[in-house]
C-alpha cells in the first residue's frame, strides 16, 4: 500500500469529514419527517436504514483515518477535534423536541479549523534556487553585494 504524503492526507480527511457530517445531516433530515418517539433504539425504522447505512459507512471511513490525525495534531500541537465528532447518538431525542443537530456549530468550526491548521503545517514549500530567476538589466540587484559591485552593476 502507498503511504500518502500529509499534504494529500489531510485533503483525504477534510474529504471524509465532509462526507461525515453530510451523512448525519442527511440522518437528522430523514429522522424529523415522522413523528417518533425519544430515545435510542436498537432497530432503526425501515425508511431511515438508507441514511442509516449512508452514515455508519461514513463513520467508518473517518474512524479509519483518526489514529494518523490523532498523531499529525499532536505532532503540530493542535487539539484533536475529529474523536468529539464520533461521540453522538443520533434518534436520542425525539424530532419535536430537539431542532439542532446532534454535532454542534462549535464542534464543526473547532474540527475546520484543525483541517486549516494542519493543511497549512503539512504544506511543503519548495525551496528558492538563487540562481533560478531571470535577471533583468532595468532592475538593479539589491542582495549582499559589496558596495562597489552595486555601483559597476548601476552603471552598466
Amino acid at each position: 500500500m502507498v503511504e500518502l504524503s500529509d499534504q494529500e492526507f489531510i485533503e483525504n480527511l477534510r474529504a471524509a469529514v465532509v462526507r461525515y457530517l453530510a451523512g448525519v445531516d442527511r440522518w437528522e433530515a430523514a429522522y424529523q419527517k415522522y413523528y417518533r418517539m425519544p430515545g435510542w433504539v436498537e432497530r432503526v425504522s425501515a425508511d431511515l436504514e438508507p441514511e442509516q447505512l449512508e452514515y455508519e459507512k461514513q463513520r467508518r471511513t473517518l474512524e479509519a483515518m483518526l489514529p494518523r490525525a490523532r498523531r499529525l495534531c499532536h505532532k503540530h500541537q493542535l487539539r484533536d477535534p475529529f474523536a468529539g465528532l464520533l461521540r453522538l447518538s443520533l434518534g436520542r431525542h425525539a424530532p419535536q423536541h430537539r431542532v439542532e443537530s446532534a454535532i454542534g456549530r462549535n464542534e464543526r468550526i473547532a474540527a475546520t479549523d484543525c483541517l486549516v491548521r494542519l493543511s497549512e503545517e503539512c504544506r511543503v514549500w519548495e525551496p528558492e534556487i538563487p540562481g533560478s530567476e531571470a535577471k533583468t538589466v532595468s532592475e538593479p540587484q539589491t542582495g549582499k553585494q559589496s558596495l562597489l559591485k552595486r555601483l559597476v552593476d548601476y552603471f552598466y
